[in-house]
């Protein structure tokens, strides 16, 4: 029924542009918009009928608020990031499945990047495999293959319950240690 669809996207995309524009004006600083259900629609489809509201929503919230970030998670269906990132998102998230290699090409300068750390890598091991450490060589992985600058280090996908509190903090300082001195090396030889 693509014409029913079509109506009914249309007057979700509309409610949506409402809501996150009364979330702006109840004083939210940046927008995250979420396609949680990309992984369920093929991209023929995903393109004719998730892209289309995507772009009306960026569109419509950057005309209204464009000094407030708006970034896109389109879960699952990251084969849309490249043209995400032309729709006026100013950060696109990346899940697990995006190959770190390739995302600032396919992001370009358009968007920063926010995501792909495996939140695995916070869940304790019975053989003590996980520790501070092992958390801080990973997280500093995902900083060399993203570059610091213009990336918000976070999880590819949520926390599920079983993370350890101390594993999450040894991720968050990391994060913000191996990010600090990468911007200051950078700054020196530069």
């Amino acid at each position: 029924h693509p014409e029913a669809s079509r109506t009914l996207l249309d007057t979700l995309t509309a409610v949506v542009i409402e809501y996150m524009s009364a979330q702006v004006e109840a004083g939210a600083q940046l927008l995250q918009l979420f396609e949680a259900m990309g992984m369920m629609i093929e991209e023929p489809e995903f393109d004719e009928f998730a892209l289309p509201c995507l772009e009306k929503i960026a569109k419509e919230l950057k005309g209204r608020h464009p000094d407030v970030p708006l970034m896109v998670f389109s879960r699952g269906a990251s084969f849309a990031n490249e043209a995400l990132s032309e729709l006026g998102f100013d950060v696109v998230t990346i899940d697990g499945s995006v190959d770190r290699s390739t995302a600032r090409g396919t992001v370009g300068g358009r968007a920063g990047l926010q995501g792909n750390y495996d939140p695995r890598n916070l869940i304790p091991a019975e053989d003590g495999s996980k520790t501070a450490e092992t958390v801080r060589e990973s997280a500093k992985q995902l900083l060399e293959d993203l570059g610091p600058q213009r990336l918000i280090a976070n999880l590819g996908e949520g926390l599920g319950g079983k993370e350890s509190p101390e594993l999450v903090l040894a991720f968050v300082e990391a994060i913000h240690e191996e990010s600090e001195a990468m911007i200051k090396a950078a700054a020196a030889s530069s």
